[in-house]
Formats: structure tokens, C-alpha cells, sequence
């Protein structure tokens, strides 16, 4: 079962996977897959040399352009085809009989909802979003264009299969999260 995991800018996707790591379940992450790859000076080269920018302050510079679309439909035509070729890489990995969580910030934006079994959508106040992400040492300039970036929260609830609000504790998300296992 593949089971897609997803939510706006710091709503909780990254403590979710956490968690469903540590009980041994198979999770695949968008984000730390992305990280990884900027992280290969190699692929990095590669991308920084197709987007035209160079080694130098590259994350802050890419940060600076997202809000525009031409440059960010270029920027996804670079990097999905490796996000991609790692997921099913990785998802070869796992045991097709258990389930596997796929976090995938731009599930809807993207729609991508088709290629799994069951979402889940987890949704925090923006408010609590944002401190979340400040907290993380991001900008909130980089937080609002994240955003921005995203389907609202209202129209994500209704098309996802589960939703699991996160606004209080990692325990309250953590007991929401077995709460959601035990129905699957």
C-alpha cells in the first residue's frame, strides 16, 4: 500500500516520517531526498549549472527567484527527474506487502494523489506553521513564498483521504498518528 503524506509549510511532515520511521515503517521523503541531492556536488553542479547560477550563496539566490514561475517550472523540469529515479529506487527497497508513507509537500499542487493508495493530509494554523519554520532558522520570507506556493489547507482537506490536525504537542501528533494506523 503506498500511502502519500502531505501538508503546507511546517505542518508537521517531517516529525510524521520521524515517527513512522521509528516504529520500522518504510518512508520515503521528498524533502530529504531534495536535500540530498544538493548535497552531491556533483548533481548540484548540474542543477546550479542548468538554472544558470553559480556555487556561491546558491540557496539564497534560488530562495530569491522562487516566486518566479518561469524560473520555478525550471527549476522542478531539473530536479524531478532525479527526485523521481530516487523515490523508485528507493521504493524497490521496500516490502510491497507493508505499507510505505510517501511524503510529498506538493501532493495536490502537483496531482500526484492518483499515484497512491491513501493520502493523509496534516494541518496546523498558520500561525503555528510559521513559528515552526522560524524556528528552523527560515526566513519568513521564504515561509510566506512557501506558502504561497500552496493549495489551501481547506481545499487539501477535502481531498485527502485521512487528515490529522497538528497544532499542539509531538505527543498529540505522535497519538494521531497510531490513531491513523490502526484504521489503515
Amino acid at each position: 500500500m503506498k500511502i502519500a503524506v502531505t501538508g503546507n509549510i511546517g505542518s508537521g511532515k517531517t516529525e510524521f516520517v520521524k515517527f513512522l520511521t521509528s516504529l520500522n515503517y518504510k518512508c520515503i521523503s521528498s524533502d530529504k531526498i531534495i536535500a540530498q541531492l544538493y548535497k552531491n556536488h556533483s548533481i548540484r553542479g548540474t542543477i546550479l549549472e542548468k538554472l544558470g547560477i553559480s556555487e556561491k550563496d546558491y540557496k539564497k539566490k534560488i530562495i530569491d527567484n522562487l516566486s518566479d514561475e518561469k524560473f520555478n517550472r525550471k527549476l522542478k523540469k531539473i530536479i524531478y527527474p532525479y527526485l523521481y529515479a530516487r523515490k523508485k529506487k528507493a521504493a524497490l527497497k521496500h516490502n510491497i506487502l507493508l505499507p510505505t508513507f510517501y511524503e510529498v509537500p506538493l501532493l495536490f499542487e502537483e496531482n500526484l494523489s492518483n499515484n497512491f493508495d491513501l493520502t493523509v493530509f496534516i494541518k496546523a494554523d498558520f500561525n503555528k506553521r510559521m513559528k515552526r519554520v522560524l524556528a528552523r532558522g527560515v526566513s519568513e520570507n521564504y515561509f510566506r513564498i512557501m506558502d504561497k506556493k500552496q493549495i489551501n489547507q481547506e481545499q487539501k482537506q477535502l481531498l485527502a483521504d485521512y487528515t490529522i490536525v497538528n497544532n499542539s504537542s509531538i505527543l498529540n501528533l505522535r497519538l494521531n498518528i497510531i490513531k491513523l494506523l490502526n484504521n489503515i
